[in-house]
């Protein structure tokens, strides 16, 4: 058996879902990294994967969009667990995506995994690049992930002043495919206190507030003291800005944002609530 791998056991009465939980829940025998195990799991088949083909990101599927997609992620788990894996009450973890190309018996492929806490819990291989592509671009949407609570919890401040602390915290959240934070702008001589976030994209007209909203709700989380947070996008020919206020935020979420940080773990729940936010 392959050690950090679900690959299937000769146990009738264990379903395909029970193995993948009960390597992940049992953390003192995972010791391998993902790529350490889809490394083992390609030379298990007899795969090559071919040079510098590995290609992957991390993804959350917000609860909403897994009502939306449902179709899509049943197809591709239709797919995985004839190969021992069903990845079906993964889907609201954060997981990581791999893809490569691979080489089986002189013929080309491209193979994809899906993976929670470096264990492999969903894996299938594409029929045509076509299909390859169309998978990945469907996914993409869905590469937006905090980090882990422990390392967020570092930025924690009282002041919207503490110039260097908010730069490192607006740098470290996660924004849509296209866009990317450029510097901040930090209003601290009159209250309301105020962060402006200015970042550069392409496509800004069609941009939804929703990744802003949650990106706002963990910075006005961490620091103490700002009132209102702006993101401006802007790319060649478009300006689009997204405002929000401390009250907004925490009438959506019903209480002080602030109370989440006591603990990593409370802090973990308040991180799965913003990622599946949903203001319609």
């Amino acid at each position: 058996m392959l050690v950090g791998c679900n690959e299937s056991a000769n146990v009738p009465s264990t379903s395909a879902n029970d193995k993948n939980k009960a390597a992940i829940d049992n953390q003192t025998d995972s010791i391998h990294s993902k790529e350490e195990n889809i490394e083992a799991y390609l030379q298990s088949k007899g795969y090559k994967m071919q040079m510098n083909s590995g290609m992957g990101f991390d993804i959350y599927v917000p609860s909403i969009d897994r009502e939306k997609n449902q179709a899509f992620f049943n197809s591709l788990n239709n797919k995985s667990m004839p190969n021992g894996y069903d990845f079906s009450s993964y889907l609201d973890k954060p997981l990581q995506y791999v893809a490569a190309a691979i080489e089986d018996n002189g013929i080309y492929k491209d193979i994809n995994f899906l993976c929670c806490q470096e264990q492999i819990v969903g894996v299938w291989v594409d029929v045509s690049n076509k299909e390859h592509l169309d998978t990945r671009q469907k996914l993409i949407p869905f590469n937006f992930v905090y980090d882990t609570p422990e390392k967020l919890l570092k930025y924690q401040s009282k002041y919207v002043g503490d110039n260097s602390n908010v730069t490192n915290l607006v740098y470290t959240l996660p924004y849509i495919n296209g866009v990317k934070p450029l510097g901040i702008e930090l209003k601290t001589d009159n209250k309301p206190y105020g962060i402006i976030v200015n970042c550069h994209g392409y496509g800004v007209d069609n941009k939804s507030s929703l990744p802003y909203f949650k990106n706002a709700a963990v910075i006005f989380s961490l620091i103490d003291n700002v009132e209102v947070i702006t993101f401006n996008i802007t790319d060649m020919d478009n300006n689009k800005s997204f405002d929000f206020t401390r009250a907004e935020i925490e009438d959506y979420f019903q209480q002080d944002v602030r109370q989440y940080t006591k603990s990593n773990k409370e802090y973990k729940k308040f991180l799965k609530a913003v990622l599946d936010v949903n203001l319609n």
